[in-house]
């Protein structure tokens, strides 16, 4: 009897211990540092034009996250205006802001067609789509680092200002395995 009460108040509590977990764990997966490799869109396609960046999250909510980004391209058209705009920022999932495009930072290349920018920015609500626009926010996207199949790529990985789920999904290329019903331990 004694032995049954105890495998009941802990799987209680492990229950509860989940849920608390689930319930607290508010944080986006792009809380964390974020590669981004960009790549030519149909406008540029067939072109050297590429680029990179970094977007790393400094902690903080969702409505006061801290951010550094720096990006660096090449092969562009020398002596011409650029912004780096994301897709979101602002936005609640489904909202209207949620499609718009913001200017993170700007810059004017140099005579072999290279630039860059920097900047330390509060809220970023989604990092899905990130690109590279002639002139303003509104002028053509030329290049762009994304999550899903279309041109470019971002990836993700913890840095010390993340808040990890220890009962997400495991990456084998992070090391940390995934907590399961299976793994969790029974107190007897």
């Amino acid at each position: 009897m004694r032995h049954m009460l105890r495998r009941r108040i802990g799987a209680t509590g492990c229950a509860m211990t989940l849920a608390f977990l689930l319930a607290t764990s508010v944080h986006a997966a792009h809380e964390s540092t974020n590669r981004l490799v960009f790549a030519p869109l149909a406008s540029l396609a067939g072109s050297a034009a590429a680029g990179t960046g970094i977007v790393d999250y400094r902690g903080g909510s969702a409505t006061e996250s801290r951010w550094t980004a720096t990006f660096q391209f090449d092969e562009l058209d020398p002596m011409e205006t650029y912004v780096v705009a994301v897709q979101g920022r602002y936005g609640d999932d489904g909202s209207p802001e949620a499609m718009e495009y913001t200017s993170i930072c700007s810059f004017t290349t140099d005579a072999s067609g290279s630039g860059g920018c920097w900047y330390y920015l509060v809220v970023l609500k989604h990092l899905s789509i990130v690109q590279l626009r002639i002139g303003t926010v509104a002028g053509e996207a030329v290049l762009q680092a994304t999550r899903t199949d279309e041109p470019g790529a971002i990836t993700s990985e913890p840095n010390r200002y993340s808040t990890v789920d220890p009962f997400a999904p495991g990456d084998p290329s992070l090391g940390t395995p995934a907590a399961t019903p299976e793994s969790t331990p029974v107190i007897d």
